[in-house]
């Protein structure tokens, strides 16, 4: 079941939750307790407390962040932020010019004034990971907009408590929008769940995603859950129903629609769901009767396809499905997947253009025409080539397609040089054509049997 998502989300990120203050605290604190006292390098310092305030001032950060690598308390991107940070400290170069954590806290903390300088030097660091970086700067243009945090909320700890309560939810709703913090869908989501979050009608009267998650996920409140889900829109009555009949599982343990569709659409797991399917009364008559018979219909498919495809058809599908799992499916040993599914109905599409390509071969010369030298194949003779086994349907498809590749000016049947009806006659003189109807069939040999009289609008419209 879908829930709101936290209102809290990344209220914060611009507001005081900015990492690089954790790295000024370290560049502070870089003293061992086990080295020995007085340290030369950090001004003598005789115990940890003196190291702390030694290192605590901005001028002497880089001396502390060279002892701790020396000593190997610093290391990898810890040690490469340090360095960053002792030199921006030292130099008054961070927000504000800030020396310690306590003060950079206190410049970027609940002050809209210093967001983008907070936001900019995090950045330069490399501290803020890219989506949170990237909701902080859509906060800071809101805020320089003129909207406001919710509740006038300064820390992560004030949002949070402020949006936790029911009748808030609309105004941190409203920001959220206001920022794009939230996409339109979660948005949406979260506007159908406001109503019963100010009401306390919410599982368990839980007040975030994660509360509603955990409350959720126990099995002895799935009914519970299920109706809130349904009351709020987040699923259809029929899903409803569905999701009882299978108590909140479906096969392997699976929940939701989308993780069961992913699980069912795996080889392996086909029959398995089918069974599922039809044990929970989840199948129509007629959908239970498709997977009965599925495989008979199939057989039956490929025994009325001519001779002449068939062959072809068979290597598609093993092609495409694999051999073993065909062999499989048509022993009725595995049920077939949609995406088998899918491939079983293209191999099964590919018959009109088999036998169209074994009557109509490239040039237009159909194999077996009776024209002999010198004539032009008539849709009669081309029509002759088609097996008996053709069904009629097919056999009306394939009659329309020689009838479009018949050049218009080339009489059936005409032997070369014998009478031609007179063509219509362009403002030139010569008969005009339309040679979009050739298409594949102006090959020089096509060219070389139709009539002398239309023979040079063929060569013309081949070129």
């Amino acid at each position: 079941m879908k829930k709101n998502k936290n209102i809290i989300f990344s209220i914060m990120i611009a507001l005081g939750a900015i990492s690089f203050s954790a790295f000024i605290a370290s560049a502070q604190t870089v003293t061992p307790a086990n080295v020995g006292y007085p340290i030369a390098a950090l001004g003598n310092c005789k115990d940890q407390a003196d190291c702390k305030a030694f290192c605590a001032k901005g001028e002497n950060m880089p001396s502390c962040v060279t002892f701790a690598e020396q000593k190997g308390m610093l290391s990898g991107e810890d040690l490469r932020i340090s360095k960053i940070v002792a030199e921006k400290v030292s130099k008054k170069e961070t927000p504000g010019g800030c020396q310690t954590k306590a003060e950079c806290e206190s410049f970027c903390q609940g002050k809209v004034e210093n967001i983008n300088k907070c936001i900019s030097f995090g950045e330069e660091l490399g501290v803020i990971p890219k989506a949170d970086l990237a909701e902080a700067k859509k906060i800071s243009e809101a805020l320089s907009k003129g909207a406001k945090m919710p509740g006038s909320c300064k820390s992560k700890t004030e949002c949070e408590s402020f949006c936790s309560v029911g009748s808030h939810i609309d105004e941190c709703l409203n920001f959220a929008e206001a920022s794009g913090i939230l996409p339109a869908d979660q948005l949406a989501e979260a506007r159908k769940v406001a109503p019963f979050l100010k009401n306390g009608e919410t599982p368990g009267k839980c007040t975030t995603k994660d509360s509603c998650d955990s409350y959720c996920k126990d099995d002895t409140h799935f009914e519970e859950c299920l109706g809130f889900a349904e009351k709020a829109g987040f699923i259809s009555s029929e899903d409803a129903t569905m999701a009882k009949k299978v108590g909140g599982k479906g096969p392997g343990g699976c929940k939701g629609k989308e993780e069961c569709m992913t699980y069912c659409n795996q080889d392996a797991n086909a029959t398995e769901c089918a069974n599922f399917a039809k044990d929970k009364g989840l199948l129509t008559k007629e959908q239970e009767a498709d997977i009965n018979t599925g495989v008979d219909r199939m057989r039956a498919g490929l025994d009325q396809i001519p001779a002449e495809a068939k062959t072809e058809v068979i290597a598609c599908l093993e092609n495409s499905i694999g051999k073993e799992k065909f062999d499989r499916i048509m022993a009725k040993l595995d049920l077939p997947t949609q995406a088998i599914g899918g491939k079983i109905e293209a191999c099964f599409g590919k018959v009109e253009e088999i036998m169209k390509a074994k009557m109509m071969p490239a040039g237009g010369i159909p194999t077996g025409a009776s024209g002999g030298t010198g004539s032009a194949p008539t849709k009669e003779e081309l029509m002759k080539n088609i097996p008996d086994s053709v069904p009629p349907e097919m056999r009306a498809n394939i009659e329309k397609q020689i009838e479009s590749q018949i050049p218009l000016g080339a009489p059936t049947g005409a032997p070369t040089g014998g009478p031609v009806p007179a063509p219509t006659a362009g403002t030139s003189g010569m008969p005009t054509v339309d040679c979009s109807r050739f298409n594949s069939m102006l090959s020089a040999q096509y060219c070389s049997a139709v009539p002398e009289s239309v023979r040079d609008i063929c060569i013309k419209c081949k070129s």
